[in-house]
């Protein structure tokens, strides 16, 4: 019996967590080059992102301006 984990599960989880970290570098780098109208826009954004993994930076890719897009 081997009290390793299974091969399957930790390349599964190695590949999710990259997924997220790649995803939320992109989201970064979209919130840092966008303009807000507020001083702390861009930080919460940032908070919001890395507080909320997979759902924060896809609620800024959902809700971000749209001049964003270029």
């Amino acid at each position: 019996m081997n009290p390793t984990v299974p091969l399957a599960f930790d390349l599964t989880w190695t590949a999710m967590v990259l997924i997220w970290l790649i995803l939320c570098g992109i989201a970064w780098g979209s919130i840092l080059r966008t303009s807000h109208a507020r001083q702390g826009g861009k930080f919460w954004w940032c908070v919001l992102v890395l507080a909320i993994p997979v759902f924060g930076a896809l609620a800024w890719f959902w809700a971000r301006p749209k001049s964003a897009e270029q």
